[in-house]
């Protein structure tokens, strides 16, 4: 199925958005890397559902960085971004991966009359003294490449190890790459992918949830998920084996099943 592409003016913030199928909408918030290109996956979800597909500020061709401190900003925005495409409160499902996942689990508890369902995807967000989310901004590809995936020959993963000189990377790729970890920064920097605050707000999101966890995830520990999964009410864990933080790229017949078994 083919997607669309549209540029969006939301308040003077330019919106890269993809689009496609038709059905119940649903808004899909990517993480920092591996999903924020349209994925099979998102095609497959199309057949059933809307799929909105943003790209966060400062990621793609979004811009508007410079407007944007934090968390907070971004969770307006999308609010935004949400009265502009015209979906009704309450009949809109919200899944976020990541990064993604922490800003759908924000919008979530602080609109709660917004969210018809969450999913959840081994989203940051929260702090564990006993499970901290990994170093990400200053570890290098080959070795991020072993936290995030476990399956080492996924494609992906095998270029992260292979990538030991950015040299060799042509402008055209390595320039959008720096853009969107500049963008990254910005909002989880520091406090370092979580808001301290977000915990124990969690029991304000009245949508069901799903929360999704690849079970080898070494970036951020399957024990986020479960946490997440304590605090929420009225939320579900599943667990996906043999996965690592992105379920999009190495287990997507999983996930489909798992996110529209729940939807629906």
């Amino acid at each position: 199925m083919s997607h669309t592409t549209v540029m969006l003016d939301v308040y003077g913030v330019p919106v890269e958005l993809r689009r496609a199928g038709a059905g119940a909408p649903l808004l899909y918030l990517h993480g920092g890397a591996g999903d924020a290109d349209w994925l099979p996956l998102f095609d497959r979800l199309a057949q059933q559902f809307t799929v909105y597909h943003p790209s966060h500020p400062g990621f793609g061709n979004s811009g508007g960085i410079e407007q944007f401190d934090g968390i907070d900003d971004i969770v307006f925005h999308y609010v935004d971004v949400i009265n502009a495409l015209g979906l009704g409160a309450g009949q809109l499902n919200v899944a976020g991966s990541s990064f993604g996942g922490w800003v759908a689990a924000e919008i979530a508890h602080r609109y709660p009359a917004l969210v018809k369902r969450l999913v959840l995807i081994d989203a940051a967000g929260l702090h564990l003294d006993e499970a901290p989310i990994a170093e990400m901004f200053g570890t290098e590809p080959p070795e991020l490449a072993t936290l995030m995936f476990y399956d080492q020959n996924q494609p992906l993963a095998m270029a992260m190890r292979m990538l030991v000189d950015f040299s060799q990377l042509p402008e055209e790729v390595l320039l959008p790459q720096f853009k969107a970890m500049e963008a990254l920064a910005k909002f989880a920097w520091n406090p370092y992918f979580h808001n301290p605050k977000l915990e124990r707000r969690l029991n304000r999101i009245t949508a069901p949830t799903l929360v999704v966890w690849g079970k080898q995830d070494g970036l951020i520990p399957l024990a986020h998920g479960e946490r997440y999964a304590a605090r929420i009410p009225n939320a579900q864990l599943k667990v996906i084996d043999q996965c690592g933080h992105l379920p999009a790229l190495e287990q997507p017949d999983k996930l489909y099943e798992l996110i529209v078994s729940f939807l629906q």
